[in-house]
């Protein structure tokens, strides 16, 4: 039977400021039955392992190399939730809405309402979504999403940092140039004093932090989380896309160091054709991120820690992925 959500009912100025700040939001998804346990469990058993990411991470913020892949193996809902429980894990359900007609409507369900209130977003539609469950105490290090995106808080407490989008000591134009092509992790060096210049936010359930594209940002649990990210695509979101892209792949080659990233006049449009066009042809030669997949961890709910050593380091079933 089809989930009913109440979604939610922003303001006329939250409408009118979404993707333009960093808003705090509020909505009602946390109340579905779909985020109660015996539902994850039934998500996770059969869940496509080449979808399902999982990675630990230490604890000081500024070391994002100590992310680490994990492998979730053939391990049951109920282990992986066990195993959750005690160690330090971050699961990515990525494509949740291509593999449940539930979250799809869900998903649908936020979009159509913030099209129908945000008239300059042209062509607003879902591009790709994930469902976020992670262990108490956890960190994701701070990255740059490529796409316009959005986190919908669902349950739990954790603590958000997004860092400004239009200053380059956050976000160098070659970072973003770079994670467009792959060349990039999306995670970035961070710095504590980054933190004075942040907007922080204590998200709790019928949470949602919205932030302008390419925003820096950076999270911490306090106990067991559940969370989904939405990426949006617009207009705007993919002109941007395209400018930056025809910049690293064409302007970059032939030695212009100062590339415009302004989305507004007929150069604009013609950069994110060609950028498009040529990766639509395959012209492009892509980054090669796999080999950070390879791992020698497991998913074990019976270790304190919650996971094992296996005997050699193996890609993971999500390294086969792409999104």
């Amino acid at each position: 039977m089809a989930k009913m959500f109440e979604g939610f009912n922003w303001s006329k100025d939250e409408y009118q400021n979404f993707g333009l700040k960093v808003q705090l939001l509020k909505h009602n998804y946390h109340k579905s039955t779909l985020f109660n346990d015996k539902e994850l469990k039934d998500l996770l058993d059969n869940y496509p392992r080449e979808w399902l990411q999982c990675y630990t991470m230490g604890s000081d913020p500024e070391k994002h190399n100590d992310w680490t892949p994990v492998h979730v193996a053939e391990r049951s809902g109920a282990e992986i939730l066990e195993a959750l429980q005690k160690g330090r894990f971050w699961l990515n359900l990525i494509n949740i809405d291509q593999y449940n007609q539930d979250y799809a409507n869900m998903v649908a369900d936020m979009y159509q309402r913030i099209s129908s209130h945000c008239p300059r977003l042209e062509n607003i539609k879902p591009a790709f979504s994930a469902l976020l469950i992670s262990s108490p105490g956890i960190q994701v290090y701070c990255h740059i999403d490529v796409d316009a995106n959005m986190l919908w808080h669902l349950k739990g407490r954790k603590n958000a940092w997004v860092y400004p989008y239009d200053d380059k000591r956050f976000t160098p134009q070659t970072y973003i140039e770079e994670i467009i092509a792959e060349e990039r992790h999306e995670n970035i060096p961070y710095e504590k004093w980054f933190d004075e210049h942040a907007v922080y936010a204590e998200l709790q359930a019928g949470d949602a932090v919205s932030w302008p594209q390419h925003s820096p940002h950076r999270i911490e649990n306090v106990d067991v989380n559940i969370s989904i990210t939405t990426s949006y695509a617009s207009k705007d979101s993919r002109r941007l896309i395209g400018v930056y892209g025809f910049n690293h792949y064409f302007l970059k080659k032939i030695g212009i160091k100062n590339r415009s990233i302004n989305t507004q006049g007929i150069v604009p449009v013609i950069k994110e054709f060609f950028y498009f066009a040529f990766n639509r042809l395959g012209l492009l030669k892509k980054g090669e991120r796999t080999s950070t997949y390879i791992s020698d961890l497991e998913i074990d709910p019976k270790s304190d820690t919650g996971m094992s050593k296996r005997k050699q380091k193996t890609l993971t079933a999500f390294s086969y992925s792409k999104y």
